[in-house]
């Protein structure tokens, strides 16, 4: 659902245009509550007597500051504001496919500003080019990025196909600036990985919700398994945070026969939101793995699958985000991501983060391990602290106020090299080598 709602405010005159453009009982609520007049005032008292002009670039990042105060106001997690340049970003990311060089980025300081790239695709420009996990880019065509918000520079790595882009990173162990200039190609992005295990136990890994293709490629993995004489399934919701929710609802009509599958509860109403349809894609044995990442959609397809009597659920307790968001677009161009609705699962179980999905067999997912960190003070300034923990040492030095801290630092996880083949290792994965027994 998409709705446009056109909001500007500023001064006197800006006053009856909010009034204007705002709904009868919104704009009057609003002219009636000393707040929504304080803010038109300041916005005013700003642009008029402010000590610096601000030319209109600053006065518009003052009116998106007004938004994003709103909304942090509202202490709502899952309701946020995106601005133009991120908005665009994610209609690219729905339909999967994008111009850019095959580099999964994220943010290389707390607060989400900078990028490292996390992860590469074979055969396009970034590998190509020799660019590294752990690259931390600090330049894109000259400029400076280390300060910008990541969606900020995800927008200027991307841009039409065949054009060119330098980038610019520092690596661990060299201070120089490498810069590597890439030609951007059409970026495919591949959300199901699929392996064939022994005993013809089919393994299928889902890593999100968040395109329109998850499902096609969901049903071509199963095809591609049961041509090679699959005969069981495990199916892999871990670190899944959702995505789309008419997703999640094709993937659980790929495994459901018949029934609900998902309800949503909204303000006024409760009602049915999608049920199984008989277009069945794989009926035989199966269990699903999640842990605590799996979240939103994911839930929704476990929590379909357990109530439904389908499939056993296998790991940690979910995540527990049992709310839904539609994204309204603005008058500026950017997005707001407003929660709505409330999901329910067949039986009308409400998610919670206390609760979230709990499996039928509790296993700890003890694939990564949690790293050790340590802080305190008191100590002698430039003394040596150290912490034992199952006979492993670890030390950290206090500063001149006697202050110390100690993080360790932890390998990347394994990057997905986009190529649909699942990584997977039974030996040291405890909840896939329990479902393996399960099936078994």
């Amino acid at each position: 659902m998409k709705k446009r709602a056109w909001i500007i405010i500023g001064g006197a005159v800006v006053a009856a245009l909010v009034y204007a453009q705002l709904n009868r009982g919104g704009a009057e609520s609003f002219s009636r509550n000393p707040n929504g007049q304080a803010l038109i005032e300041t916005y005013s008292l700003l642009q008029d007597q402010y000590l610096k002009p601000l030319d209109q670039t600053q006065l518009n990042k003052v009116l998106e500051g007004g938004i994003r105060g709103m909304l942090n106001a509202l202490g709502d997690e899952f309701t946020s504001y995106s601005p133009p340049a991120r908005a665009a970003q994610r209609q690219e990311d729905l339909r999967g496919e994008f111009f850019g060089i095959g580099a999964t980025l994220a943010p290389a300081q707390q607060g989400g500003t900078g990028a490292q790239i996390q992860g590469l695709i074979r055969g396009l420009p970034a590998f190509n080019a020799g660019l590294r996990v752990g690259d931390q880019i600090v330049e894109v065509n000259g400029e400076d990025v280390t300060k910008l918000d990541l969606e900020e520079i995800v927008s200027k790595i991307r841009g039409p196909r065949g054009t060119k882009v330098t980038i610019g990173v520092k690596r661990e162990g060299n201070n120089a600036v490498l810069r590597f200039e890439l030609i951007r190609e059409l970026v495919k992005i591949i959300e199901v990985n699929k392996a064939l295990l022994p005993d013809n136990i089919g393994y299928i890994e889902l890593r999100s919700f968040a395109n329109i293709n998850v499902s096609s490629q969901l049903n071509a993995a199963i095809s591609d398994l049961r041509k090679q004489g699959m005969q069981k399934l495990i199916f892999d919701l871990r670190d899944n945070g959702g995505g789309l929710l008419d997703q999640g609802c094709s993937v659980a009509k790929a495994f459901i026969k018949e029934g609900p599958i998902v309800y949503t509860k909204t303000r006024s109403e409760t009602r049915l939101y999608c049920e199984a349809n008989g277009q069945v894609q794989w009926s035989g044995p199966m269990v699903v793995l999640v842990n605590g990442n799996s979240a939103s959609a994911s839930e929704i397809v476990a929590g379909a699958l357990q109530d439904t009597g389908r499939a056993k659920i296998v790991g940690e307790k979910t995540f527990g985000k049992g709310v839904g968001q539609n994204v309204i677009d603005l008058a500026n161009g950017g997005d707001l991501t407003l929660v709505t609705f409330q999901w329910l699962t067949p039986k009308k179980r409400a998610i919670t983060r206390d609760q979230g999905i709990q499996p039928d067999v509790v296993v700890r997912d003890n694939r990564f391990p949690v790293p050790v960190s340590f802080e305190g003070t008191g100590a002698k300034p430039g003394a040596t602290v150290t912490l034992t923990i199952d006979g492993k040492t670890y030390t950290a030095k206090a500063d001149e106020t006697g202050k110390y801290a100690f993080s360790q630092p932890l390998p990347a996880r394994p990057a997905n090299d986009n190529s649909g083949n699942a990584m997977v290792d039974p030996q040291n994965d405890a909840i896939l080598a329990r479902a393996l027994q399960e099936l078994k």
